[in-house]
């Protein structure tokens, strides 16, 4: 078996096609057809269905496949490590994170971090990612760590720590409730309510958490795709939105006012990383300091499990985070 088999296959399924993952590869598309050929003789199982225009893996090439892409991430980062070694270059340290923590937390985090013991001795690589990609990240060597919203399900994934923290309710700073130290959400009465739209899988409850609490309302109903563009709308009076506590500490709250509710809508978030692979002592110095920068920042954060059950149960983070 060859990495470039290995190549091959990979690319056939990212393009859809052996013509397209040919021009990927810079080989020509017989050149791929013989290598994707070769590998099936090698293995003893077809890898790919066949039919035009596109062809599609078999239930075997697609176990096959989830196996050979973590094998050739790691060699791509043998690889990686090894040109870093010959320039006497230290590893970098990557993190991914979703977008309500890449803004909300991560930044404060760092610079809390790096203040009482830095995480990282030359380079720091930081990019945002959506929730749904975050798994195939890992498995393909591009994080060391993830800190992400939860649930996340993929048995190569483990998870160092997580927690959850109570929605918050956004309303235009003329609203007739802002004087409410907490929102009871059948108060809202004919307020016009912005939620994130259901097709983003790991927040339909915060959708479906207004939308259910003041259904015995007609109202207009306003979804959009991200947080930041629910707080434009509340800004611009046209509607309230709940919004998770993470991506307010970094959000543009003028003419906005953040509000508790009466109902517990709990968002969950932690830091993942690969299963087999032992984190370095930097990423592992990360994981706790992101650890206690939202232990000490995050008001009502309380530490739980996967499921989303308290660890220390009553003992809920007591710290108020100032107004904002």
């Amino acid at each position: 078996m060859e990495i470039r088999q290995l190549e091959a296959l990979t690319a056939v399924v990212a393009s859809g096609s052996v013509t397209a993952a040919g021009r990927l590869l810079d080989r020509s598309q017989p050149v791929v057809s013989r290598q994707i050929s070769d590998l099936e003789m090698e293995l003893g199982f077809v890898l790919f269905t066949r039919t035009r225009p596109t062809i599609t893996l078999t239930p075997q090439g697609l176990e096959f496949y989830q196996e050979a892409r973590s094998v050739l991430a790691d060699l791509q980062q043998l690889q990686a490590r090894a040109q870093d070694i010959a320039n006497g270059t230290a590893h970098p340290l990557r993190i991914l994170a979703t977008p309500d923590l890449v803004y909300g937390v991560l930044p404060h985090a760092l610079a809390r971090i790096d203040r009482f013991n830095p995480v990282f001795q030359q380079r720091l690589i930081v990019e945002e990612i959506c929730h749904d990609a975050v798994e195939s990240a890992l498995i393909e060597g591009h994080a060391d760590i993830c800190l992400v919203n939860l649930p996340i399900d993929h048995e190569q994934c483990q998870i160092h720590w997580c927690g959850q923290a109570p929605c918050l309710l956004a309303l235009p700073e003329t609203h007739t409730l802002v004087g409410h130290d907490i929102i009871r959400l059948e108060d809202l009465q004919d307020s016009p309510i912005i939620t994130l739209l259901g097709r983003y899988r790991l927040r339909y409850h915060l959708a479906t958490a207004l939308v259910k609490a003041t259904s015995h309302h007609t109202r207009r109903h306003i979804e959009t795709s991200s947080h930041q563009a629910a707080l434009s709308m509340v800004r611009a009076g046209l509607g309230v939105a709940l919004i998770d506590p993470f991506t307010i500490r970094a959000a543009l709250l003028d003419q906005v006012v953040i509000r508790p509710i009466d109902v517990d809508v709990p968002y969950m978030i932690g830091v993942v990383s690969q299963r087999n692979r032992t984190p370095s002592e930097d990423a592992v110095r990360l994981i706790q300091g992101l650890r206690s920068y939202v232990l000490a920042r995050i008001p009502h954060f309380v530490e739980t499990n996967p499921s989303g059950l308290p660890i220390r149960p009553g003992r809920a983070n007591q710290s108020h985070a100032r107004q904002m």
